[in-house]
């Protein structure tokens, strides 16, 4: 009995696993594909016919792919699980003689259906008796009532035929079929066309001959059903904006109903598509607006038309659509929307584009010269360097392929209390992740040198006079005290899991769900060749840009505006740092960029002015390091690295990304092409190292090459929404 038990069991199992492959290979009932139809308007051809796909609704697929003779010839997004049947249309055009095969296949994120095969079989054609271009063809309807189900005719009365017709819908070519030449007798054609949603559709054709084509008049038809709600054409998946448009709901001549939407399509992790935040909506029109349902409020000044959405509905996680109705008279010259733009929950911030590699390299490229990854050799191993006088923070660098890092000997300002500090970078993996920050976040590694000495002498040595022991360093004989505390959670540029955990909300694409502050920001030995030393400069990085991202969003600050006109170069790092240091809303509550936004912009120390000095004289500390770095000339940190420490490198940089983009294949396809310029670089070294300071940004920008982009992705969520909300509400 026990025996047949297990048998029995057995056999259960075996039927669990058969179902569960069936399950993985077809998917569930709710998600399943179904077959499209494919046909043709006809199978013997002259060259001129069409390949018509019909999806049924309802299906699971977001992409469709058509294959002529086994190769894809086009592809179109779909909206998944439509309610309506889609048709699409792929008209050929002047197809030389031969046989044809055509196939379609549908795919959604797991599964694959194909079609059944079609054949079209071009011949040459003719007689033709045409003898000049074709007659001017006109267009007609058969509906005016706005049905779904009409047909659009072509005809000549009288002259030269064509051998082809071609119809555009909406300025796109959507059908073509041969004709019979039976000049200069009548010619007639026409397209039918069924279940179409509401809209309005313009339609014009081409006759074609031997001779040339001629083209008619255009002819509107109105698709106006009652109760029949036009399908929102919104396909995925979305990134860094999400899917915005409209769609006519009803028209006639006079008045017309308008659909804007706002999606985020996305059902699954996307870079830069996890979630939206949006202001509002707005588009261009001279048509008036009598009504706005489903929005905060709306105005218009001048032909533009702003729809501010409400507060609870700026948010698009996964998944979201939400609809504004908007009714009105027509008028003027620009009667249907256009310029359509959202406004996202994001200020006009400035980050400095760089220089890319030579035209000559590409993402696989196996057979590297120099000339690939070096464009001028004098200028990239020039060992001379020009004082920086750029004060942002996003910066523009003194070398376009340098990583610049300066080790001043001496700092011009008591930091942390100390005189006669000198600066050094203590680890070649801290340079590689400041060189990440540059080259990501466009941050000044000199900022980021500072910071992390103000918070934890990151980057200081202090003499022996002040009676520190801790952490001996001997550099040119003579011995400094490294007084950082390598132990401590929140690592050199001593991120709180607070803030860290802020960030991991903010910036989902670079801080993935199950990110943890220890793993990120803690030291492991915090010896010279501790790797996380790198991920610790990147995590503090993504912190700084938030604090950044954040004050360029507030509306009413207008941020942008105040740095550029500012009297005093350093006005932006002192609003950032501070905020940084001290927090946003006690910076904002200042009021330095309301009521005394005059003053503040007319000031040539605006810290002094303002009393913005931060927590222990942090503004002043961390600037007077910046500029004591940004004008050395002489010491620039440098340091020979080998595969291993790129290997190392890649391993703690993998930790932002983490979330499947790149996956685990294009990742290592990155560190093979990273490999193959290492070597190449490495022949001028002697053929086993490269060099931070000459070669580290070359690599990282082959790195880049297969990296997700943008790299400065937008902050996003609901907490990002209600910070930027908050904020701009409590300002005057």
């Amino acid at each position: 009995m026990k025996t047949t038990s297990k048998k029995y069991l057995s056999f259960l199992l075996i039927l669990i696993l058969v179902f569960s492959q069936i399950s993985i290979a077809f998917g569930s009932e709710k998600s399943t594909l179904k077959a499209d139809i494919i046909t043709a308007n006809t199978t013997q051809s002259h060259g001129y016919y069409t390949i018509i796909i019909t999806i049924p609704k309802g299906n699971a697929a977001s992409l469709m792919k058509l294959y002529e003779n086994n190769g894809v010839v086009k592809t179109e997004r779909l909206n998944s699980n439509s309610k309506t049947v889609k048709i699409i249309y792929y008209p050929v055009v002047d197809k030389a003689p031969g046989t044809y095969t055509y196939k379609c296949e549908l795919l959604d994120t797991s599964q694959i259906i194909f079609s059944q095969e079609i054949t079209v079989t071009v011949t040459p054609g003719g007689p033709y008796m045409a003898t000049g271009v074709p007659a001017i063809p006109q267009l007609s309807k058969d509906k005016w009532n706005g049905e779904a189900d009409y047909n659009i005719e072509m005809n000549i009365w009288w002259g030269n035929n064509g051998y082809a017709w071609l119809l555009y819908e909406n300025n796109e070519l959507i059908y073509a079929e041969d004709l019979t030449d039976n000049s200069p007798n009548k010619q007639i054609a026409s397209k039918a066309f069924t279940g179409k949603t509401n809209g309005t559709y313009t339609y014009q054709c081409e006759l074609v001959n031997a001779y040339g084509a001629t083209s008619s008049s255009t002819l509107d038809y109105t698709v106006n059903v009652p109760g029949g709600e036009p399908e929102l054409p919104i396909t995925g998946p979305a990134q860094t904006e999400p899917a915005y448009g409209y769609v006519v709901v009803s028209e006639d001549d006079k008045q017309f109903e308008w659909l804007f939407y706002i999606s985020n399509p996305n059902k699954k992790y996307v870079w830069d598509g996890t979630s939206f935040d949006v202001w509002a909506i707005s588009f261009d029109t001279t048509s008036d607006i009598s009504s706005v349902e489903g929005c905060d409020s709306f105005i218009k000044k001048g032909n533009t038309v702003t729809i501010n959405l409400k507060g609870y509905e700026r948010v698009f996680p996964y998944d979201t659509t939400r609809t504004i109705r908007v009714k009105g008279n027509k008028s003027g010259n620009i009667i249907n929307p256009q310029n359509i733009k959202v406004n996202l929950m994001r200020g006009d911030i400035p980050y400095p584009q760089y220089t890319g590699l030579p035209s000559s390299w590409y993402k696989g490229k196996t057979d590297l010269k120099l000339s690939d990854l070096v464009a001028d050799s004098s200028a990239y191993y020039n060992t001379g360097v020009a004082p920086s006088t750029d004060h942002l923070i996003a910066y523009n660098p003194v070398s376009d392929t340098q990583l610049i890092i300066a080790e001043p000997h001496s700092v011009n300002y008591p930091v942390n209390g100390v005189e006669g500090l000198r600066m050094w970078v203590p680890s070649k993996f801290i340079a590689m992740g400041l060189g990440f920050a540059k080259e990501t976040f466009r941050i000044n590694p000199h900022y980021m040198c500072g910071l992390g000495t103000k918070e934890n002498f990151t980057f200081g040595l202090v003499p022996a006079s002040t009676g520190s022991t801790t952490n001996p360093v001997v550099i040119d004989g003579e011995t400094w005290y490294w007084p950082i505390q390598k132990e401590h959670p929140d690592g050199p540029f001593q991120q709180e899991a607070g803030n860290f955990n802020e960030c991991k909300g903010e910036y989902p694409d670079y801080l993935s769900p199950d990110a943890k502050h220890d793993e990120y920001t803690k030291l492991i030995t915090g010896d010279p060749n501790d790797a996380k030393f790198a991920t610790a400069a990147i995590s503090s990085a993504i912190s700084l840009t938030m604090t950044r991202e954040f004050l360029y969003s507030i509306p009413k600050i207008k941020f942008k505006e105040f740095v550029e006109n500012a009297a005093d170069p350093w006005a932006e790092f002192v609003c950032i740092n501070y905020a940084y240091n001290r927090g946003v809303y006690g910076f904002l509550q200042k009021g330095i960029f309301t009521e005394h936004r005059a003053r503040a912009l007319a000031t040539t120390d605006f810290a002094a002015e303002f009393g913005l000095s931060g927590f222990a004289s942090h503004v002043e500390n961390v600037r007077a390091m910046i500029e004591a770095a940004n004008a050395d000339t002489t010491h620039i940190y440098d340091s020979q690295l080998t595969w291993d420490d790129f290997e190392a490198f890649f391993k703690e940089l993998r930790l932002f990304y983490r979330q499947g983009v790149p996956t685990d294949a294009e990742w290592n396809a990155m560190k093979e092409d990273v490999h193959r310029a290492f070597n190449v670089l490495a022949q001028h070294w002697g053929g086993s190292t490269v060099s931070l300071r000459y070669d580290f940004l070359t690599l990282l920008r082959v790195a880049k090459a297969h990296l997700p982009y943008p790299d400065t992705p937008n902050p996003t969520g609901q907490n990002w929404a209600d910070h930027i909300n908050s904020s701009n509400q409590k300002l005057k």
